[in-house]
């Protein structure tokens, strides 16, 4: 039994006949599935518990253990095989890239006398939420693993600090030789007062899930710092979700309200 090769691979659902079947009626009538351990379900990146009455739907994985020759059976009834791999698609992250650059460069919103450019920061966060929701459709399609998002995600959040330090730090020291500390101080408070009023709005008016609220907050401030922080802490991409929104939201207003503030000082 030793010389049985076993593997583990993901399925993805998309035939007909499985979706909309419980596990019950699935081990009852495919014949397929015998030999085949189900390890767990995941839907929409969120695994779902396994008991005789879960409903399979399509766009699901299967987490299936087994012989090689089993699972090749019933992937060919259940859909799709993902296989794992430890390569990311660079074709996939740098064509999103490069689109969603020149379409934030190019792309101008006319308002009244004003010009609002979208940015190539607001266009490649764009393209990276179509080219995700995608990937949720096609989990095998632009494919990064785990660990290379970690590292991006970590080495992103420590070079875009250090990079704000270098460029404010001369300003900063100059500044406060100028002006005194009363600029510092205020500086904080008015960085913090539109964090905590936020804060406290969305957790007991609006009651929004904390990692969502902190995402939401974090793009309003266009802060990609801030939501890499919080995915960091809490474990789960859900911060992201409030956040691509409200980014695309803050940085037009900061383009805008930046040219606004400059007229009326000047």
């Amino acid at each position: 039994m030793l010389t049985i090769p076993v593997a583990s691979f993901d399925l993805y659902v998309t035939s007909k006949t499985i979706a909309g079947k419980t596990l019950q009626e699935l081990v009852d009538r495919v014949e397929e599935a015998r030999g085949v351990l189900l390890r767990g379900i995941t839907r929409g990146g969120h695994k779902i518990p396994i008991g005789t009455n879960t409903v399979i739907k399509r766009g699901d994985t299967l987490h299936v253990t087994g012989s090689e020759a089993a699972i090749e059976k019933l992937a060919a009834v259940v859909g799709r095989v993902i296989h794992p791999t430890d390569e990311s698609d660079l074709a996939v992250l740098g064509i999103a890239i490069f689109i969603g650059v020149l379409v934030g460069a190019m792309l101008i919103i006319p308002l009244g006398r004003l010009r609002i450019a979208l940015g190539t920061s607001v266009g490649t966060l764009l393209a990276g939420v179509i080219v995700g929701w995608m990937r949720s459709l096609r989990p095998w399609f632009a494919i990064i693993p785990d660990g290379a998002v970690l590292f991006m995600r970590s080495i992103g959040l420590a070079a875009f600090v250090a990079m704000i330090g270098l460029k404010a730090g001369p300003i900063f020291v100059q500044a406060v030789k100028e002006y005194g500390y009363i600029l510092f101080l205020g500086g904080i408070v008015v960085t913090l007062i539109p964090l905590i009023t936020g804060l406290f709005f969305g957790r007991y008016v609006l009651r929004l899930n904390p990692a969502l609220l902190l995402g939401g907050i974090a793009g309003a401030q266009t802060m990609i710092a801030g939501v890499a922080a919080v995915q960091e802490k809490s474990d789960s991409p859900v911060a992201t979700l409030g956040y691509s929104y409200t980014a695309a939201i803050g940085h037009i207003f900061l383009t805008t309200w930046g040219s606004i503030i400059v007229f009326l000082m000047t």
